[in-house]
């Protein structure tokens, strides 16, 4: 396999998770009035999400992380939280309690997981 001069390593399949949970949060942007979920305020979920888990202290467990488009532009904001395999359509700020207390109590719970 030839690889590119800017790469110095070879791939490495991981079969222990970096992290516990990945909360993806869709921030595809589009032109002002058409369907996406950044122009319904997905960044500040985003951003709130972050705070939330770094405020509990589950950084290091719980990644947050902006993704591009999830196809579902019309039904946005959307979060995708993994590996729960859990999708949230129409998010507002008022719903980030019941997806942290879904997702985030578990593992405020548990010890870290070892790695």
């Amino acid at each position: 396999m030839t690889r590119s001069p800017t790469y110095n390593a070879e791939m490495i399949e991981s079969r222990t998770p970096p992290y516990e949970r990945i909360i993806f949060v869709c921030c595809n942007e589009r032109e002002p009035g058409e369907d996406a979920c950044a122009n319904r305020g997905s960044a500040a979920l985003q951003k709130e999400l972050k705070a939330i888990v770094k405020e509990k202290g589950l950084k290091g467990r719980l990644r947050v992380s902006r993704a591009m488009c999830f196809g579902l532009c019309a039904e946005g904001p959307n979060i995708c939280v993994m590996p729960d395999n859990v999708w949230y359509r129409g998010v507002g700020p008022a719903d980030l309690p019941a997806i942290v207390a879904k997702h985030l109590a578990p593992l405020t719970i548990a010890p870290p997981a070892p790695r």
